[in-house]
């Protein structure tokens, strides 16, 4: 038999989408921050029947029935307590044997690392209270007191054992401080403090548990952020940074989704309560279920660089595959939201909400990069992938107002757009039938040689850590134009920080939806027949950086023949001498290697 306690209720609790699962039995719409219906377990006309998603209960205010997910399903199902948590457990692919009574052992083990990661934490903080240079390094970046102890920022001892004096005196084993990544062993195999001379995050569970840390450190630190690799009580991908905080708060019409935890202390720090961060990986399809139960609106900041840009787009098809239609906050100059408030202040800020495009709006704005806008063939075709974003937008008049804006911004026919989609739309059954078809009959065709370039210079990088050292330090990551090649050679170091297998880590990348699984199957088979040899990577950077200053040209030459149009000689002298530069630059590359 299995135990029911508070770690198995709140899992349950935790993996169940409380709208979603009451949306199988009551039809329900959304009101404010929660969703009404028809009350299931009396008879009415009038919907009094209320979920709350950000406290994960429901409440019928006709009957006076409530409760959280457990109590509708008993009621629902006619079921007694430990037949509900079954019910739900098979539903939500909970084992219940993990909490059989013969493994109390196991959950005594658990609340014991919960009760660790506390312990580092208050040690952490006293640290802190102790150390002017970490004082001296929040009040630089502007962080008041109130902020610093709401999220219980601490300090980490330039010291090799400090943290490991600290918790084995206290009777804790090593064991358990290697399992938890507060400890590791160095070349001497002597146990040695992970985190050094770091600003220390706590990040905490929506229990209120500390499951792991992130960290920080000082000036020109290697690397800049460290952060606790999974563990036994710390999923990144099921948990938010600010997540204990905000799920305290009963109501909130917005969430805004930032990278880091950085972000989300300086937004708190200039006013802003409403913010998470995901934890060091790509959003995952649980946490975005988490964050559209927290709020009507959803935004999204990210940085503004290529890395983030990017991590914007894969972020809006997880949120569109939970039914949420995300904004985007854009940031100019490559700035990150803490930069961006000191350097434009909370009011500029505010503005930039203010003004969030719909995704719509961004993915558009992303797909007009591609083309030349001055050329007909270009306009032609950015309309044409246009057009399929468009068609995506299941509500007629939502994309009726998207349809016009568009027509009216690139002066083209609204009539030619609305025929285009609805031609899509007809034949989107069969386009799909003929597409899966057509993967399949061209999946030996040879590669185009600038993809085969790009894939096989990741591949050299996967190999070896000093490989991919010698290769970051000689290219931009934005050399790289196929955004999935992209997504893998920035996300490598956390490989090699992990020491992981090449194929577990495009497996986790696969599962993140960075990559797709032809893609992954792809990349092995290079590395299987690829030698290192120094003279073919040289080539191979070569090619990579000669295909991106061609495609730099091809813009500039287009916004040459833009600003001749429109009589602009001081952005038309800008832009000739970025030509010669780049001209210059493709001289001097010599034409080397096989991928031209």
């Amino acid at each position: 038999m299995y135990v029911i306690n508070d770690d198995v209720l709140n899992e349950i609790r935790d993996r169940a989408d409380i709208v979603e699962l009451i949306g199988e039995y009551v039809d329900l719409k959304r009101s404010g921050s929660n969703y009404m219906g028809l009350c299931p377990f009396h008879s009415e006309k009038t919907p009094s029947f209320s979920v709350s998603p950000s406290k994960s209960i429901f409440k019928c205010f006709g009957c006076g029935v409530g409760g959280d997910v457990i109590t509708f399903i008993m009621k629902k199902e006619n079921l007694n307590f430990p037949e509900a948590v079954e019910f739900l457990a098979d539903k939500y692919n909970i084992r219940l044997s993990e909490y059989k009574d013969e493994n109390k052992e196991a959950l005594d083990k658990k609340n014991r690392l919960y009760e660790i990661n506390r312990e580092a934490a208050m040690h952490f903080l006293n640290n802190f209270k102790a150390s002017q240079k970490a004082q001296l390094y929040l009040k630089n970046r502007m962080l008041s007191d109130k902020t610093i102890i709401r999220y219980g920022i601490g300090y980490s001892k330039d010291s090799w054992t400090d943290l490991y004096d600290y918790l084995t005196k206290l009777g804790y084993k090593e064991e358990e401080l290697l399992e938890l990544n507060l400890i590791t062993k160095s070349k001497r195999g002597n146990y040695i403090d992970r985190f050094r001379d770091r600003v220390m995050f706590p990040i905490i569970n929506k229990h209120d548990k500390v499951i792991g840390f992130g960290a920080r450190g000082f000036g020109d630190a290697k690397p800049k952020y460290l952060n606790s690799s999974e563990t036994s009580i710390f999923h990144k991908g099921r948990n938010l940074f600010n997540m204990n905080i905000i799920s305290r708060e009963s109501t909130r019409e917005r969430i805004i989704l930032v990278e880091g935890y950085m972000d989300v202390i300086s937004l708190y720090n200039s006013g802003i309560n409403y913010s998470v961060a995901s934890l060091g990986t790509s959003l995952t399809e649980d946490q975005a279920g988490i964050i559209k139960n927290m709020a009507k609106d959803i935004y999204i900041c990210y940085d503004s660089d290529n890395a983030g840009i990017n991590a914007t787009s894969r972020a809006i098809d997880i949120f569109l595959s939970k039914s949420v239609k995300p904004k985007i906050i854009e940031l100019e100059g490559g700035l990150d939201p803490d930069d961006f408030i000191k350097k434009y202040g909370m009011e500029g800020f505010e503005n930039k909400i203010k003004s969030a495009i719909s995704y719509i709006e961004f993915k558009i704005k992303k797909l007009k990069e591609n083309f030349n806008l001055n050329e007909s063939e270009g306009l032609s075709n950015f309309t044409i992938e246009s057009a399929k974003i468009l068609s995506s937008i299941k509500n007629p008049i939502e994309r009726d107002i998207f349809v016009k804006d568009f027509s009216k911004k690139y002066n083209i026919s609204y009539n030619a757009i609305e025929n285009y989609i609805n031609f899509l739309n007809r034949n989107k059954i069969k386009s799909s039938k003929k597409e899966k078809f057509k993967v399949k009959k061209n999946t030996n065709v040879v590669k185009s040689t600038k993809t085969k370039a790009q894939e096989e210079l990741l591949s050299y990088s996967l190999l070896d850590k000093d490989i991919y050292t010698y290769i970051k330090n000689k290219i931009e990551v934005f050399y790289f134009s196929n955004a999935m090649t992209r997504a893998v050679f920035e996300e490598i170091p956390r490989m090699f920080e992990n020491e992981m297998e090449v194929s577990d880590f495009l497996n986790l990348l696969e599962k993140n939806m960075l990559i797709d699984s032809n893609f992954k199957e792809n990349i092995l088979e290079i590395i299987k027949e690829i030698h290192v040899n120094n003279r073919i990577v040289d080539d191979l950077i070569k090619t990579l950086e000669r295909n991106y200053l061609k495609r730099e040209k091809d813009k500039i030459l287009g916004n040459i023949e833009k600003f001749q149009v429109e009589e602009d000689k001081n952005l038309l002298l800008q832009a000739l001498k970025d030509l010669k530069d780049i001209n210059l630059k493709l001289s001097e590359l010599k034409e080397e290697g096989n991928y031209e």
